[in-house]
């Protein structure tokens, strides 16, 4: 299993990733908004990312879980707003 440490630094591979593939900077804290007004992600990007964190997730865990589901999207507090909540979610997938 992996920690939340680890969860987090593979969310930053994938904006590391992101970032290089589309010519971009997003800034790499916990409080950085990955969905709505105040994100710098368009859609197509967020998407970009999941995916890009999904692999990562899976290269390290040898376990894929798929990140944007329906329960993702059905939650009180979007998975989405940061990530750290982001991380947050990924943890209690990995610990279902």
């Amino acid at each position: 299993m992996i920690s939340k440490k680890e969860i987090i630094e593979l969310i930053y591979l994938s904006i590391d990733d992101v970032n290089e593939e589309n010519g971009i900077n997003i800034v790499k804290n916990l409080e950085t908004k990955l969905f709505g007004s105040e994100s710098d992600l368009d859609s197509i990007l967020l998407v970009n990312l999941i995916v890009s964190v999904e692999q990562n997730i899976e290269d390290a865990t040898e376990k894929y879980i798929p990140i944007a589901d329906e329960r993702a999207f059905s939650l009180e507090e979007s998975p989405f707003k940061n990530i750290e909540t982001l991380a947050g979610h990924i943890e209690t997938l990995l610990n279902e």
